[in-house]
C-alpha cells in the first residue's frame, strides 16, 4: 500500500472541516477506480464482437432484468 501526504491550507481545513475533506478524497478515489475499471471494460467490449454473441446478449438482458439489488452495492476504498 502506498501512502500520500497531502498538504492543505489551514484556512481550507477550518472552513470545510477535516471529515468533509477526507470524505471527498475517498469519494474521488472511488470514482477514479470505477472510471478506470469502466474504461478497461469498454476497451475489451470494443475489441470483441460481443454484440453478435448470443450468450453475451442473453446474459446482458438477464442482468438488466435482475438488477433490482444494485442500489444496495457500495464500493469504498480504504484510504
Amino acid at each position: 500500500m502506498s501512502e500520500f501526504v497531502i498538504k492543505i491550507e489551514d484556512e481550507i481545513v477550518q472552513v470545510l472541516g477535516k471529515q468533509t475533506i477526507e470524505k471527498y478524497l475517498q469519494t474521488f478515489i472511488t470514482q477514479t477506480i470505477l472510471k478506470v475499471s469502466a474504461a478497461d471494460i469498454l476497451k475489451d467490449y470494443d475489441n470483441e464482437s460481443l454484440n453478435e454473441d448470443e450468450t453475451w446478449l442473453a446474459a446482458k438482458k438477464n442482468a438488466f432484468l435482475n438488477d433490482r439489488f444494485s442500489q444496495y452495492i457500495k464500493v469504498s476504498t480504504n484510504v
